[in-house]
C-alpha cells in the first residue's frame, strides 16, 4: 500500500466506525421498543416470547437480506442474537 493510500484507508475506517456507531443506537432503540412490548404483554398477561412473530421476522428479515446480497447463515447468526436471545431479557430473565 502506498502513502496515498493511507487517507482514503483512513476515511473507509471512519465510515464503518460510524456505521458501527449507528448500528449501536439502532439497537438501543429497538431494546426500548421490546421493553414496551414486554411491559404491554406484561399487562395483558402474555409470555415475553412469541415463537410465530419471531419466525415472521425471521422469514422477512432473511429475505430481505437475500435482496441485499447478505451471507444467509451470517445474517442468521446476527438475528438469533438480536431476536432469538434478546440484548435485554425481560425482568427476572438471564442477559446474555
Amino acid at each position: 500500500m502506498s502513502d496515498a493510500d493511507q487517507p482514503r484507508l483512513a476515511a473507509l475506517r471512519a465510515g464503518i466506525d460510524a456505521l458501527d456507531d449507528h448500528l449501536l443506537q439502532l439497537l438501543s432503540a429497538r431494546t426500548r421498543l421490546v421493553k414496551e412490548i414486554w411491559a404491554i404483554k406484561a399487562d395483558l398477561g402474555l409470555g415475553a416470547s412469541d415463537p410465530a412473530r419471531e419466525a415472521q421476522m425471521r422469514e422477512r428479515l432473511l429475505s430481505r437480506a437475500n435482496e441485499l446480497g447478505l451471507d444467509p447463515k451470517a445474517i442468521e447468526a446476527v438475528l438469533a442474537t438480536i431476536i432469538g436471545k434478546n440484548l435485554s431479557r425481560p425482568p427476572g430473565e438471564r442477559r446474555l
